[in-house]
């Protein structure tokens, strides 16, 4: 008996719009016309014979009986891709590992070799992006992400208890003669616009006052690469995570002057999903990368 089967490409289209909320970011998304998706809807509709979406002027709203059917298909369809993505790769050795531009640079960079040396069978992809990680269209395996650690479609690995520490040159230390952290009215502020911590570690451990401030030098950076460069060069102060900055505390070019540290609410996460099982490839190199993390405390 042949099964009465829905047309699938209508059932992904459908699953999107619900999902995105709007045709056009499903379009966008299955890399369609928006005009496309709604006819794709529009012929499960008439397989199912009833609407499943209320069309209105630059609104759109599921009905009723289109969220419970939603609720029927759409775990089915994770399913399907969760497991399509292992069988993809699962057959070869090759595993993609995705982290910050800065992350991958600074901490990332001088291990690798060891797990490549070790590994040399496994195929290694480094996806640096500061973006949020999207494992359903990246094609990522694992992911390090500095966040809450609150997602429960991801498992969750703690790898680095983040604060917020403040670094310099010794050269810069002795120039300016940083002995008091109020002494830093005499330096220059080292601004990563990603991490714009300097008013919350200026006003938990100086009393150094909100005028005052106005009248420090500073310098801008948009990366966190280019702060700690200048940071080496002699030309200020930097706050930043020690996790990307061990490789220049232990070749002594950066100090940390003072031991105050700042708590942050995020922490550095090892992720991956939980319905999507690991390839003997990803296994092994979380594994690596745990044991990399626990020697880095």
């Amino acid at each position: 008996m042949q099964r009465a089967m829905p047309p699938l490409r209508a059932l992904v289209a459908f699953e999107s719009a619900v999902r995105n909320g709007s045709f056009k970011q499903a379009a966008a998304e299955l890399h369609i016309t928006p005009g496309a998706v709604s006819q794709q809807v529009q012929k499960l509709e008439n397989w199912l014979g009833y609407p499943l979406f209320m069309r209105r002027v630059r609104k759109l709203t599921v009905t009723d009986r289109g969220l419970d059917y939603y609720g029927r298909i759409a775990p089915a369809l994770e399913q399907i891709s969760n497991s399509s993505e292992a069988c993809r790769y699962g057959a070869t050795n090759r595993v993609c590992l995705s982290m910050t531009q800065t992350l991958a640079s600074k901490w990332l960079g001088p291990r690798l070799e060891h797990f490549v040396s070790q590994h040399p069978e496994i195929e290694v992809h480094i996806n640096a992006s500061n973006s949020p990680v999207q494992f359903q269209t990246d094609a990522v395996d694992l992911a390090v992400r500095h966040f809450d650690g609150e997602d429960p479609q991801l498992d969750v690995t703690l790898v680095f208890d983040d604060e917020v520490c403040l670094f310099c040159s010794p050269e810069y230390q002795q120039t300016k003669q940083l002995i008091d952290v109020d002494q830093l009215q005499q330096a220059t502020l080292i601004v990563n616009s990603l991490q714009p911590f300097w008013d919350r570690w200026l006003n938990a451990f100086s009393t150094i006052t909100a005028e005052q401030r106005q009248q420090i030098a500073t310098l801008h950076f948009d990366q966190a690469l280019l702060a700690i460069d200048a940071a080496k060069r002699h030309q200020g102060v930097v706050l930043g995570s020690e996790l990307m900055i061990q490789e220049e505390l232990k070749r002594g070019e950066l100090i940390e002057p003072f031991k105050q540290r700042l708590p942050l609410d995020k922490s550095y996460y090892l992720i991956h999903p939980k319905r999507q099982p690991l390839t003997r490839a990803s296994t092994t190199l979380k594994t690596w990368l745990l044991n990399q993390f626990s020697v880095s405390e």
